[in-house]
This record gives structure tokens, sequence and C-alpha cells, in this order.
């Protein structure tokens, strides 16, 4: 199997796109219309950017995930219960404090933003643990 860092590029595509549609159903499902009044953003100005925008995020994402599977490589995590007990140490000591950034320093202080997106990293980095343990 092919690796990147020593991980299975497999398992590393599949949980990049496993948290990609966990972004898919938070931002454009599930949370799209109260994400988009929260932001100001419009159902005209919302596919601003279109294509762009999702091979960033894509990007950003299969960051994420070789991140996250570096930290478990390295830590030598063995089983999914350990995989998502890392990841959410992990969100608590890192994506939720980056998150808190926008919270503080905007001038909103929108607590309906923070939430959305912290909660989205969460279910993310989760998932993201949980393909990986599966797929070494």
């Amino acid at each position: 199997m092919p690796r990147v860092l020593g991980l299975n590029l497999v398992g590393v595509l599949v949980a990049t796109l496993a948290f990609w549609m966990v972004g898919f159903v938070w931002y454009g499902l599930v949370f799209a219309e109260i994400w988009m009044e929260a932001n100001g953003v419009t159902a005209e100005t919302a596919g601003a950017g279109g294509s762009l925008y999702m091979l960033g995020g894509f990007v950003i994402t299969l960051m994420q995930v070789i991140g996250i599977g570096l930290v478990l490589k390295w830590k030598g995590v063995a089983t999914m219960g350990a995989a998502v007990m890392t990841a959410v140490i992990l969100w608590f000591f890192l994506a939720l404090p980056f998150a808190n950034y926008a919270y503080l320093y905007s001038p909103a202080h929108n607590t309906t933003l923070l939430l959305i997106d912290a909660s989205h990293l969460l279910v993310g980095w989760v998932v993201s643990a949980v393909v990986l343990s599966l797929i070494k």
C-alpha cells in the first residue's frame, strides 16, 4: 500500500473525503441557513469562489487528516477507542482554541459561528481518527 509520511495513502484519502463530507453536511445541509445568517451571507453570494474554495477546503482538510494521522502514529494508537480519545483531546487543545480566535477577535463575538465551526471540527477530527484507525 502506498504511504505518505508513513501513513496509508488510501486511509488518508478516505479520511479526508469523510471529513470533507462532514463539512458538506454541516455547512450545506444541517446548519446552512443558520451559518449563512450568522455570517451575513445570502444565497446569491454563497456560491462566490465556488471550485477554488472547494479545492482549498479539500487541501486544508487533507492537512488536518495527515496531522491527526501522524499524532496517532507517533502515539502508537492501536484501537478505535484510543483514536477517538486522541482526536477529542487534540480537538480540545488545538482546534477549539484556534476556533476561538475568530470569536475572541471578531467585534461581533458570534457564538453561533463558534459553535457551528468548533463542532464541525470535533466531528471531522473524530471521523478522521476512526477512518485512520480502520485503514492502517
